[in-house]
């Protein structure tokens, strides 16, 4: 005679289906919104540069830079207003972020660094080129802490960027 209910190896047995389930679910689920976190990163960056481009078009106050020179924008002086939440849940580094706007030849070159500062570090785009932010592989420019290179921004102090060197010609900042 059976009663109403699972019998122990029923029970077990669905504990174990569950189990390799979430074994295969919970890496994928967790790279998926690691992958939704870079995105943000790079279409974050891909706003500084637009915002950086509306600024120096709207602000007669801006000089732009000569050939070999560039101007750095630190994100303090932009509206960021459009910019996503910092995805790791901290904030965006208004000081330590910004835009390089460099002039070679009759061209004008774009590189960002973007930089969150959360609990247990920081994380963000490392002075990266708009094209390159634009590449299909550009979850790659994502990089944390350590990855991030110190560069000496002042005016006058030189910048080499995709293998040319650029003169510091001025910042524009709101600090």
């Amino acid at each position: 005679m059976r009663k109403n209910g699972f019998t122990l190896i029923e029970l077990l047995a669905t504990i174990l289906i569950l189990a390799l389930l979430m074994l295969v679910a919970v890496p994928n689920v967790m790279s998926t919104i690691d992958k939704n976190k870079q995105d943000t990163y790079i279409e974050d960056a891909k706003r500084m540069v637009t915002l950086t481009e509306y600024e120096i078009r709207s602000n007669t106050d801006i000089e732009v830079p000569t050939n070999g020179n560039c101007i750095v924008v630190k994100l303090n002086a932009l509206d960021t207003s459009s910019l996503e939440d910092a995805p790791e849940g901290g904030t965006y580094d208004y000081n330590n972020s910004f835009v390089v706007v460099a002039r070679s030849g009759s061209s004008y070159l774009y590189y960002v660094t973007l930089i969150e500062n959360y609990d247990s570090g920081k994380r963000g785009v490392n002075l990266t080129s708009r094209d390159n932010l634009n590449d299909e592989d550009a979850r790659k420019y994502v990089v944390r802490d350590s990855e991030f290179t110190t560069n000496n921004i002042s005016v006058g102090s030189t910048l080499q960027l995709d293998g040319n060197n650029f003169t510091i010609s001025g910042i524009v900042s709101n600090a």
